[in-house]
């Protein structure tokens, strides 16, 4: 019998356990992207004019159990190091809170950035989630959270984020139905800035005749 193999196991053993402690940001950080609208075709920041850079929007959802001030965190595409936003607010366990291109316009101008909003690519793009720790010498960016979304789904007014009930990534294209073959596949449940991901159909506003509507055409 190795007389080492003892003592190595413990070793090794100790170190794993330091390692939990000692990687925080990635080990135990429960924030996550929860939800992405990357191609706006309406006012969505409610500031009464619509702009395909300021309408853009990112959520973000607290997963853990302690509530976390966002000051430390940054959003940014995965094109480049520059980042994008830098988060404000605190996020109580099981919230939300949405983050819009217009607040990262601004917050570029204030600071001498290059001014893109949040920069998120139509034909796709990944949108990372970032935390600012301690480190020697100073402080370093930590990736806490990344999630990719494809052509299909930065499209006119469609929204992907992750469905509360199935815990799966899915596609709010009742604004801007999606026919093709490729997934995520539409649930036709409407975007929910803000909100809880749960689904939220299309329906009429109010009930009217099929000649009503042919009229209008006329």
């Amino acid at each position: 019998m190795n007389l080492l193999s003892k003592p190595l196991s413990a070793l090794l053993l100790c170190c794993l356990v330091l390692a939990v402690f000692w990687l925080p940001a990635q080990a135990r950080c429960e924030l996550i992207i929860n939800e992405i609208m990357g191609d706006p075709a309406q006012d969505w920041d409610g500031d009464g004019t619509y702009n395909f850079r300021g309408d853009e929007w990112i959520e973000v959802m607290n997963e853990g159990t302690v509530a976390e001030d966002m000051t430390n965190y940054w959003l940014r595409d995965s094109t480049g190091d520059e980042l994008h936003l830098q988060l404000h607010g605190i996020i109580y366990p099981g919230e939300v809170a949405v983050y819009y291109g217009s607040e990262a316009v601004a917050w570029q101008q204030l600071y001498g950035n290059t001014v893109v909003g949040f920069s998120i690519n139509n034909s796709g793009d990944t949108i990372e989630l970032l935390k600012t720790i301690d480190a020697p010498g100073g402080t370093d960016l930590v990736l806490i959270h990344s999630v990719t979304i494809l052509d299909h789904e930065a499209e006119d007014d469609r929204s992907s984020g992750l469905d509360s009930e199935t815990g799966e990534w899915a596609m709010n294209d009742a604004l801007n139905p999606y026919n093709g073959g490729f997934s995520p596949q539409g649930n036709d449940c409407q975007p929910t800035p803000g909100q809880p991901n749960v689904c939220v159909p299309l329906v009429p506003v109010a009930a009217t005749t099929w000649g009503s509507v042919k009229s209008c055409y006329r």
